[in-house]
């Protein structure tokens, strides 16, 4: 998740502020009181709620009383890109987000964008300043499991909640040395009045007799309980070993080879040193050897007897002789070409096909279509569920309007009555009109008698008044149009809607079609996996883990095609050397060799002899000189080099050259073992090794857990027989319990015990929920912790350059390892090295639940005590941060400016 826009509408000295293209590594300079722990603070609160006037926190209300709040642009979170908006309303503020497709959710929304997170977890692990690295002494391993456990699973702050609960119940019910607590003040209670109630039942022999045997049973049912508890926990203690069996098995496999090892001696690159050293020791022997038997045919030169056969073979000889140090150096080649093909040939099996280019981009293809599928099958759920909660509630609109809607026929009938009624007030207008005009003709033709037109139009304006008096409707008729006006603006408001419920049904359609389309992918995918499969003749069936079973047969192919392209290699320098083999047998020299160096030789002898011969006797001096040169210089570099080969044997504690290879091959297998027992020492807590040590076989185990079982049957069955016994006792007990005031005692000794119980029981039910919610968190967090502090070490032998090894917890407190393997409490180190311990925890932290809350880091000034090389460091991994989570930092110092460039700086 990327935090790419803040817009502070108002918050503290900030109003109207817009800060807009964060980057993935931002930095915020400004001077002291330019407001960035403001915007620090400004970034919690809407991510997580203002203030309550409650918490010491400040809730940084603007002081001219403006509008309070603001908003903050997200982007790569599970909805994409949204923008949280907080304003002033509630005590925590009213939070509305805005999707990018327009829609508008509330704060029950947030959780989905950000995760189960709270507030508190999220400053202790993405959010600090200088404060907060400088607790780093105080944290012991329950806030470790806390933090893991707050960020691991949906709902663990209400477990943890629950659990705080669950013990202050249980303090408050009953503690060992109180008198306040319920249970304590009940078994006061009890006590008096079983002093009562003895006190009245001392005559009866045989009631006490009774008593003493319920007492002893009762007691003896307790033991076996406890026993029973205690067998249970072993059980489930012996189950855990059972499964890290085979894992302590391995670790002490290579704990026992791994103890015989000493420091590594072998010297680097041992095995090409040692071959560059036997090539040259045999090139100055061979050198040495020319250079002998070149002395001694000068000494014998006159007594040549074999001129005849170099004569007739002086080409051949020279060829042979010159093409020698070729042989040689292919004879090398070749055993070197040979161990190489042994090598790949060892640790490969055999694949039916040749692994190609193809067979690549057909592995690259099947995982695309599988992370397309996910993803299409992602979307089309969403997108279908949120178009189905829009026909719901259209549906349900539907069905609230019908419930007042009138039926066709009813609204028919309503229409047609105000259509009548309309149309009578009509007619008497068009009446009043034609008596009006009527009176106008009359009074118009008889205007010469005045009297009767004035007595006419008289007479018509009357009958046109009261024409029109009686125009106005009786008000039931109104109240009658106004309900028919209700009744059509609902019957449309009805059929808007059911055009909508169409259109989302058509939605729906499409929607379902697409997901049929992406099933058929999903099938063609799988086909296509299953072709790659048979393909390659694999005889299994894809899974999740398919990528690492293709990964497997290609490097088998792989080895394979290596040891095939050396073959071919091989084959030519064969050929060669036996070519060269077959001319030098071909040559019948007068002397019968017992190897090719001694036949050579004599060759090199006789041919130099052979060609000396021809010239002046004079020469011979001089070159015996100069042989007699070479010779000793041969010799000295001869001599440095077994001395080199000699010096390489010691520093590896060898006698001869196999045992050197034999060294080179167990140091490389002791380097795997090292890593590998590292690996499982990670796995294997001390007090599971220790417990695991006591088995000599799993059987042992297993036998010991048979035999649990059957002790707990055997406790079982007596517990029965008990109980069927009690119940025996309680029944002559209660024959003999009768009378007035001992009656009145037993019942209130029993009514005060009876109390107890319920509260014993309650506080029993209480104490194992917690037990179980305690395990149930236990489990959650099981293998968290140990990758935590693996990842917390390395973070803090980087950022301390190697002066640091190693992090761990040791009698519940965090501890260090020097290189040096002494080990330091926090409050032991420098201000500066507590504050990159404490870093490289968070960063630990934030690697284990990245998946879960792949949130931002936000730093105000946490790095003043660092000097230039820490800062160096620091900065080196806070840039290569950026690519899992965005970085913004906040500073005033402006000598960290040098390590950022322009544009991701931003000046307050």
């Amino acid at each position: 998740m990327r935090i790419t826009s803040i817009d502070i509408v108002g918050y503290g000295k900030w109003s109207d502020a817009h800060f807009n293209h964060i980057s993935d590594f931002q930095v915020i300079f400004g001077e002291n009181e330019a407001g960035k722990s403001t915007i620090m603070a400004f970034i919690h609160s809407i991510l997580f709620g203002f203030p309550t006037r409650q918490q010491s926190i400040p809730r940084m209300e603007p002081k001219n009383g403006g509008p309070y709040g603001g908003r903050l642009t997200l982007e790569d979170t599970p909805m994409g890109k949204v923008i949280v908006e907080r304003l002033k309303g509630k005590a925590t503020g009213d939070v509305r987000i805005y999707y990018g497709d327009g829609q508008v959710a509330g704060e029950e929304k947030l959780t989905e964008i950000i995760g189960e997170i709270d507030r508190n977890t999220f400053e202790a692990i993405f959010s600090f300043d200088i404060h907060g690295l400088q607790n780093i002494h105080q944290w012991k391993k329950k806030e470790f499991e806390r933090y893991l456990l707050a960020t691991g699973t949906t709902g663990s702050d209400a477990l943890l909640k629950t659990a705080e609960i669950l013990q202050k119940k249980l303090e408050a019910l009953f503690k060992p040395s109180g008198r306040n607590p319920a249970i304590n003040q009940q078994l006061k209670k009890v006590k008096d009045s079983q002093l009562a109630f003895q006190e009245a039942k001392k005559q009866n022999a045989k009631y006490e007799l009774l008593l003493v045997g319920k007492e002893e049973e009762r007691a003896r049912q307790t033991e076996l309980q406890e026993e029973k508890t205690a067998i249970r926990v072993e059980l489930d203690t012996l189950n855990t070993l059972l499964d890290l069996w085979p894992i302590y098995q391995e670790w002490k496999a290579l704990s026992e080879k791994a103890v015989p090892l000493t420091e590594a001696t072998f010297p680097p690159d041992g095995i090409i040193r040692l071959e560059h050293l036997q090539l040259r020791e045999k090139e100055w022997q061979n050198q040495l050897i020319q250079l002998e038997e070149r002395q001694k045919n000068l000494i014998n030169k006159n007594n040549f007897e074999h001129t005849a056969f170099f004569a007739e073979n002086e080409a051949e000889i020279t060829y042979l002789i010159e093409t020698y140090g070729a042989y040689n150096e292919r004879e090398l080649q070749q055993k070197s070409l040979e161990k190489e093909i042994k090598y790949y040939q060892t640790d490969a099996k055999q694949t039916p096909m040749k692994w190609t280019k193809e067979l690549d981009q057909k592995v690259l293809r099947i995982k695309e279509l599988e992370q397309i599928n996910k993803q299409q099958q992602h979307d089309i759920q969403l997108e279908l569920k949120l178009t189905q909660e829009s026909e719901e509630k259209l549906q349900q609109k539907i069905d609230k309007i019908e419930t007042n809607m009138w039926d066709n026929k009813r609204f028919q009938q309503e229409k047609e009555k105000i259509n009548s009624k309309e149309k009578t007030p009509v007619t008497k207008s068009i009446v009043a009109v034609g008596i009006f005009l009527v009176a106008l003709v009359v009074l118009v033709i008889f205007q010469s008698i005045w009297s009767v037109a004035v007595g006419i139009f008289l007479v018509a304006l009357i009958s046109v008044y009261l024409l029109v008096l009686t125009k106005t409707p009786a008000p039931s008729s109104n109240q009658q149009i106004l309900a028919f006006l209700e009744q059509q603006k609902i019957r449309q408001e009805w059929q808007q809607l059911l055009s909508e419920m169409d259109i989302i049904a058509s939605q729906i359609a499409q929607l379902e079609e697409r997901q049929s389309r992406i099933n058929k992918s999903q099938y063609d995918y799988q086909s296509e996996l299953n072709h790659l499969f048979d393909t390659l003749a694999i005889n299994e069936l894809p899974d999740e883990n398919w990528e690492a079973i293709v990964q497997t047969y290609k490097e088998h192919s792989e080895k394979n095609q290596l040891a095939a392209e050396l073959t071919l290699k091989l084959e030519p320098l064969a050929e060669k050397q036996h070519s060269y083999q077959l001319r030098l047998e071909k040559l019948d020299a007068p002397i019968e060799p017992t190897n090719i160096e001694e036949k050579i030789s004599f060759l090199r002898q006789g041919l130099l002899y052979y060609r000396n011969n021809l010239t002046e006797n004079a020469k011979l001096a001089e070159k015996m000189e100069q042989v007699t040169m070479q010779l000793n210089l041969v010799k000295q570099d001869l001599l440095l080099v077994k001395k080199e080969k000699s010096d390489l044997l010691e520093q590896a504690k060898v006698d001869n050259e196999d045992e050197f290879r034999v060294a080179a091959m167990r140091v490389k297998q002791e380097q795997q073992w090292r890593e590998r027992l590292i690996l499982l020492e990670a796995q294997l807590e001390p007090d599971k090794r220790l417990a695991l040590s006591q088995f000599s076989a799993q059987e042992v185990i297993k036998e010991k857990e048979l035999q649990l079982e059957e002790k707990l049957r055997k406790i079982e069955f007596e517990q029965e027989n008990i109980h069927a016994s009690l119940a025996a006792k309680n029944h002559e007990i209660a024959t003999l319990e009768e009378g007035g005031t001992f009656a009145a005692l037993m019942q209130d000794f029993y009514s005060e015990k009876s109390k107890l119980q319920q509260m014993t029981r309650e506080w029993t039910e209480t104490k194992l929920a917690l037990q179980i919610l305690q395990e149930t968190m236990r489990s959650l967090q099981e293998g968290k912790l140990p990758k935590t502090l693996a990842l917390a070490s390395d973070y803090f032998n980087h950022l301390t350059n190697g002066n640091y090894t190693k992090v761990y917890l040791q009698e519940n407190r965090i501890q260090v390892e020097s290189k040096q393997v002494v080990s330091f409490f926090p409050e032991e180190l420098s201000q500066a090295t507590k504050e990159q311990l404490y870093l490289a925890i968070r960063f630990a932290l934030i690697d284990v639940i990245h998946k879960d809350f792949p949130l931002p880091i936000i730093i105000d000034d946490g790095f003043v005590h660092f000097d230039s090389a820490r800062m160096v460091q620091m900065m080196q991994l806070l840039q290569k941060r950026k690519s899992t989570n965005q970085v913004i930092f906040f500073t005033c110092h402006q000598e960290t400016r040098k390590y950022f460039s322009s544009e991701d700086i931003r000046v307050l």
